[in-house]
């Protein structure tokens, strides 16, 4: 097994992995909306929210009390304790998760024809619900990993479950838009379930041959005072995890009903969520740095709470938020500037400039992520839970305000997530200041990225070059005027070169 990792090495591991899965992802729903259409894209959108709902309801934010809890008990180097949360939270996660599969099979019809008015999305989400039992599973596992710090396990199982996923999806879509594009985007949203049960297996193998593992059987009695241990510290998170896929699956409500009623028909209200669909996809992928930032904070912070003093715990906090910082400014002005270039490579479609107006949630979102990792960490989910509803709600009203407006459309959906985001970005920062009293180092990143927006405008009024070479070549030298900034000011600092340097020899010389 790997020995725990810092925040800067899990990140790496996390992060790569997270691409690769992108990278395959990207590559994947190109394809797939070539081979089924907009129409087809939609029709798997309106599943998907569905989907994550119940795979909330299912998981129930488990997997992160799962891993600070244990992060805890190896910090105590109680082993017994770290086997007794596990065993707890595998009988936990599949109980919910077999209950959350048969109701959403068995509701789907309903869903389909009254939630979101196209009755074709029910095949679709048959083909989605065993997904939530098997990834209800691989969560218990990935916490356990994870809350060891022992990243690499996780991180693989994340490709191999994308991988599975995106062939197992393209052959069945390929094999069956012949029979409709109904039946196309089942065989698309079966992948997932595929997908799920491949990874399971493989972390299910690597724990079971963890010879480190205290595998010593306990009673019932400590079975259940651990599951409520466990679901006490993650109802709070359960709620915001049900709320985030809530919104999204809001928008697949509020996004063609809003844009019937200024008189787009049923099927371009439907072609155009599929295009927000496609959006997120994008805005999603700087969101896996920030997301293994998180998923790092969560365990370290967890395990420093109770055994090492402030200072160091301060400077985990703060070294989280700096590398955050450091990457989610240059993506925002990356969507800002060459937001509809990076639409048109990828999906083939002219004139869209949604992600340009997604570009300041960039920022918001990765923020938000990893402030409400550190309070998780801290053992405060509630907070989280509370900043975020009053996000949600400034969300759905700028929304309703916004996106029915003619001219505006999908624009009031990504003005609403910026808003949104905005605020529960703020609210959690503000909340971690007063808990640990850190120094929140964003000025380096913050004054580079303005730089960075300034020089690549500039770069391309004057370069006047066609859009693929104006994103290569603005958009390269103005990141390379960011990275010097903030080399100089700070954003970057030794420590970081040093363990970044450390890290990669050693992989080197271990394939060697």
């Amino acid at each position: 097994m790997n020995r725990p990792v810092s925040i800067l090495k899990g990140t790496i591991l996390l992060a790569v992995a997270g691409f690769t899965v992108k990278i395959l992802g990207a590559v994947y729903r190109i394809i797939l909306a070539r081979l089924i259409g907009v129409e087809g894209i939609g029709l798997y959108q309106m599943a998907y929210p569905v989907y994550l709902v119940f795979l909330s309801l299912s998981t129930a934010g488990i997997p992160i009390a799962l891993s600070k809890l244990i992060a805890e008990k190896e910090s105590q180097a109680d082993k017994a304790g770290v086997g007794l949360i596990f065993r707890a939270a595998l009988i936990l996660l599949a109980g919910l998760g077999l209950t959350c599969s048969l109701t959403m099979g068995v509701s789907a019809r309903w869903l389909a024809e009254r939630a979101v008015a196209d009755p074709r999305a029910v095949y679709a989400m048959w083909a989605l619900a065993p997904a939530i039992f098997f990834m209800s599973l691989l969560g218990v596992f990935r916490g356990f990993f994870q809350g060891k710090r022992e990243m690499e396990w996780s991180a693989i199982s994340q490709i191999i479950e994308q991988a599975v996923r995106v062939g197992v999806a393209l052959i069945l879509s390929i094999y069956l838009i012949k029979l409709g594009v109904e039946y196309a985007a089942a065989g698309a949203a079966f992948g997932a379930t595929m997908g799920g049960a491949a990874a399971l297996l493989y972390l299910a193998l690597i724990y079971c041959g963890n010879s480190r593992t205290c595998k010593k059987k306990a009673s019932w009695r400590k079975i259940k005072a651990a599951i409520k241990q466990i679901v006490r510290f993650a109802f709070p998170i359960s709620v915001t995890v049900v709320l985030m896929p809530v919104l999204q699956g809001l928008d697949s409500i509020i996004v063609p009903v809003k844009l019937q009623s200024i008189g787009y028909t049923v099927n371009e209200a439907t072609a155009m969520l599929g295009i927000l669909g496609n959006s997120w996809a994008v805005v999603y992928l700087p969101m896996i740095v920030t997301g293994a930032i998180a998923s790092n904070l969560v365990p370290a912070v967890a395990s420093l709470n109770t055994s090492a003093g402030n200072n160091d715990l301060r400077n985990k906090v703060e070294n989280g938020i700096r590398l955050g910082c450091s990457w989610i400014f240059p993506a925002a002005v990356g969507f800002f500037w060459f937001g509809n270039t990076i639409f048109r490579i990828l999906y083939g479609i002219h004139g869209i400039d949604l992600l340009s107006w997604f570009a300041p949630a960039v920022i918001f979102l990765g923020l938000e992520q990893i402030s409400a990792g550190i309070l998780q960490g801290l053992g405060k989910p509630l907070i989280p839970l509370l900043n975020f509803l009053a996000g949600a709600v400034i969300k759905i009203l700028v929304t309703l305000l916004t996106i029915g407006w003619p001219g505006l459309n999908l624009a009031g959906a990504a003005l609403g997530t910026v808003c949104g985001s905005g605020i529960t970005a703020g609210l959690n920062l503000f909340s971690v200041r007063g808990l640990v009293k850190i120094n929140i180092k964003a000025g380096p990143a913050g004054c580079a990225g303005m730089i960075m927006l300034f020089v690549c405008g500039y770069l391309i009024k004057v370069l006047q070059l066609n859009c693929l070479w104006e994103m290569i070549i603005a958009g390269g030298a103005s990141l390379l005027v960011y990275l010097i900034s903030l080399l100089l000011w700070g954003g970057i600092n030794s420590g970081d070169l040093e363990v970044l340097g450390k890290y990669l020899e050693k992989r080197g010389t271990d394939n060697g």
